[in-house]
């Protein structure tokens, strides 16, 4: 036995003991009963203190029930909204340059057709060019069309619907769905499942209402949260700078807890703090009553890259329309030093210092900090979608509903349960009677393959669906048949008179390039499937890939150590 025996046995217990910690909460969430276990409060107060993580392996709509709906999102209407808007920036920019007399309206819904100013035909066309997304589309007499530029379309369209996407996740988020799946479908659709969910109605209303943006000024000198007692799962500490704010990972019961706390005129909302390898947090901010400035004059929102070669920190550029550019000008003008909340459906998305008044109807937020510079693009990009995510920037209707019955998910479940059970028995009989000794080494394996497989679905926060299961059966016979492989590799060499330990060494390494390559080429399919499929298909093939992942660990790795120990004490053992 090599001396690298001890320490694959060491990586060997370290991985088991990590999946087997990592599957405790699922354990104690299947405990819970059915009512209860959305309920992220109830988990957590079931769990032991020692766990230190809430991972689990969560239930897809199939197995739980829930509602399905696939919302369509009119993106012309988007665009109609766009070209209005549009016709407004293109007057007030001929109105800067001090050539008046022009008009812009739209045409043909998506079309901005200009009447040049008497005498300035030339000095207002070269205005137009400015707005290098548009090009000319038409020309008469004093009149010019302009159209979007078809990659400007595209990126419209796919920014509106990405602009839907944000404002639902948002939403759903808010309202306390535990696990949903909100994703694009197609050119303008997106999937939305909510299991656990009973009442259609109220989710459609939930999707479907206008969101609100809204500029609010941050009272960072009150320190009313100062010396409150706090029930557990809420902390009150103080910022640098001296104001006083609440903190914790239960959503409603923060919100209820500081519902009567604000000083006249004032009003907390909440930030939610996402950080790696920690639970999601909400903390609170003290936010004038009144908004100070809404969504309804923001135009536009976009990430840009700042000009300084050695530093270049992307920043989210803002353009508000005529009003809204001299409310934004008081606003930050009377403000300067002072915070102002970003807030979107209540919820604050960031609080920036005021560095001077800002003029000309155009703002920008910059980021940056000590963050790798990709993160801070990522932040960027996202910033800017809230930002113009205000409201659904166009009417969703819903184009496929179904719910899945309370009763049908522990059906489901049950027989689901009961196909895996059976198939994993099958197997293990099989092996055993046809390849002893080594069969019963490769049902070692098996068990193994199949707990890894649910550790790697909690620790990544997949959900199990009915394919899924079944895609969880076909991994475990991919794994075997593996071990069929080897197990004729080492019959082969037996039979041509090699001695045990010559003929187990040689059998794993003229069987280890068939079994990379089969595995290999299955975990392709499966990434075809993911990238491609969608819903059922897409649950198979997660656990397709994580099975076969983790049969090449179970049937390559684990098996050759536990037949080298075998075949180091007692070499007649190996019988296959």
């Amino acid at each position: 036995m090599d001396s690298s025996w001890k320490f694959r046995g060491v990586v060997i217990a370290l991985v088991t003991l990590a999946a087997l910690w990592l599957l405790v909460p699922s354990y104690y969430y299947f405990r819970l009963p059915a009512e209860q276990r959305n309920d992220a409060r109830a988990l957590k107060d079931a769990l032991p203190g020692w766990i230190g993580h809430g991972k689990k392996v969560n239930l897809g709509l199939d197995l739980q029930g829930g509602i399905h709906l696939v919302m369509a999102v009119d993106v012309d209407a988007a665009l109609a909204t766009k070209a209005t808007n549009r016709a407004t920036e293109l007057k007030d920019a001929l109105e800067k340059k001090g050539l008046t007399g022009g008009e812009a309206r739209v045409v043909n819904q998506q079309q901005v057709q200009v009447t040049l100013p008497p005498g300035n035909g030339d000095a207002a066309r070269a205005v137009l060019a400015e707005f290098e997304d548009m090009e000319q589309v038409g020309s008469g007499g004093e009149q010019v069309t302009l159209a979007f530029r078809a990659e400007a379309l595209k990126s419209l369209k796919d920014g509106a619907l990405e602009q839907s996407i944000k404002a639902i996740r948002n939403r759903v988020d808010k309202f306390g769905v535990a696990e949903p799946t909100i994703a694009r479908r197609g050119a303008n659709h997106i999937l939305v499942q909510l299991p656990g969910f009973k009442d259609p109605e109220q989710a459609k209303e939930l999707i479907g209402k206008t969101a609100q943006l809204e500029f609010r000024m941050v009272d960072d000198t009150d320190t009313a949260l100062r010396g409150q007692e706090t029930p557990e799962g809420i902390s009150v500490d103080a910022e640098q700078g001296g104001a006083w704010y609440a903190s914790g990972e239960d959503q409603k019961q923060l919100t209820d807890w500081l519902k009567s706390k604000a000083p006249a005129g004032k009003a907390y909302a909440l930030a939610r703090i996402e950080e790696p390898g920690r639970p999601v947090r909400y903390r609170s901010y003290l936010l004038e009553e009144r908004a100070s400035l809404t969504g309804e004059y923001l135009t536009d929102a976009r990430v840009q890259m700042g000009d300084d070669m050695v530093d270049r920190k992307p920043h989210v550029s803002l353009t508000f329309n005529k009003r809204g550019a001299d409310l934004f000008e008081q606003l930050t003008g009377a403000n300067i030093g002072k915070r102002m909340a970003i807030v979107l459906d209540g919820i604050v998305d960031s609080a920036p210092t005021i560095q001077d008044k800002i003029s000309g109807g155009n703002a920008q937020i910059t980021l940056g900090g000590y963050k790798p510079l990709t993160e801070t693009v990522k932040e960027a990009q996202n910033l800017a979608l809230v930002l113009k995510a205000g409201a659904l920037p166009a009417p969703v209707t819903v184009a496929e509903q179904r719910s899945v019955g309370a009763s049908l998910g522990p059906e489901l479940i049950h027989r689901g349960a009961l196909a895996m059970l059976v198939g994993t028995l099958l197997i293990v009989l099989f092996m055993f009677v046809y390849y002893r000794l080594s069969g019963l080494v490769a049902d070692v394996a098996l068990v193994m393959n199949g707990i890894l497989t649910l550790a790697a679905l909690a620790l990544f926060g997949a959900s199990l669906t009915l394919p899924g299961i079944a895609g969880i059966v076909l991994t475990l016979g991919v794994a075997v048949d593996a071990n069929v492989i080897i197990n004729e590799r080492i019959r082969e060499e037996l039979r041509s008179g090699k001695t045990p330990r010559a003929a187990l060494q040689l059998g794993y390494e003229k069987a280890f390039a068939a079994i990379f390559d089969s595995n290999l080429t299955t975990v392709l399919a499966g990434i075809v499937l993911l990238q491609y499929g969608t819903g059922p298909v897409r649950g198979f093939a997660v656990t397709l890939i994580i099975g076969v992942t983790a049969s090449m660990f179970t049937a390559v790795f684990v098996t050759r150590w536990i037949m080298e120990l075998l075949v180091a004490r007692r070499p007649e053992r190996l019988s296959v």
